[in-house]
């Protein structure tokens, strides 16, 4: 498979979870801080980690590309946050409003994606946690374009190495 129609299909996938659990749990993300959604990732990596070093996973029905897609689509989430956060209708905010800036935030990422050589990807889950918690314990002193780069950063190194490893 080449690396756009990989990286076409983890979008797909990104996109399809995003939009099923929008329509279960509508937006209610939008009550959480950026950093309790952080904890979720983390929550996220951690099982990643024990996956790793176990060398098998317990729950069969959720692949470990299913863990990535959740961490992919909570940074997405916190990059929604952070857009919608300084508008005065954040609270009138709608899915269709949602749904259009995260298909903007994918464009973004795509490209970004795209455009990198494959020489960039050192990724390790590792260095993924370590960014993680440089936020949770920096997060009093990050503005949110520091964030905001955090998460592009984690999150096109997370696809890159999903489009090498699919």
């Amino acid at each position: 498979m080449n690396y756009l129609s990989t990286n076409d299909l983890i979008i797909h996938k990104c996109r399809k979870l995003f939009l099923e659990k929008l329509k279960d749990y509508g937006l209610s993300w939008k009550l959480f801080h950026n950093y309790s959604i952080i904890d979720q990732i983390l929550m996220k990596i951690l099982r990643i980690k024990n996956i790793q070093s176990r060398g098998y996973q317990k729950i069969k029905e959720e692949k470990i590309i299913d863990t990535y897609i959740d961490i992919i689509n909570y940074l997405i989430i916190i990059l929604i946050k952070l857009e919608i956060f300084s508008t005065s209708h954040f609270h009138k905010i709608s899915n269709n409003d949602v749904i259009l800036i995260y298909n903007q935030k994918l464009k973004k990422i795509k490209n970004y994606t795209n455009c990198m050589d494959k020489t960039l990807n050192q990724f390790s889950i590792n260095n993924v946690l370590e960014h993680i918690l440089f936020l949770k314990k920096n997060k009093e002193k990050i503005l949110f374009k520091t964030l905001e780069k955090f998460c592009f950063k984690i999150l096109i190194k997370i696809i890159f190495f999903l489009r090498q490893n699919l």
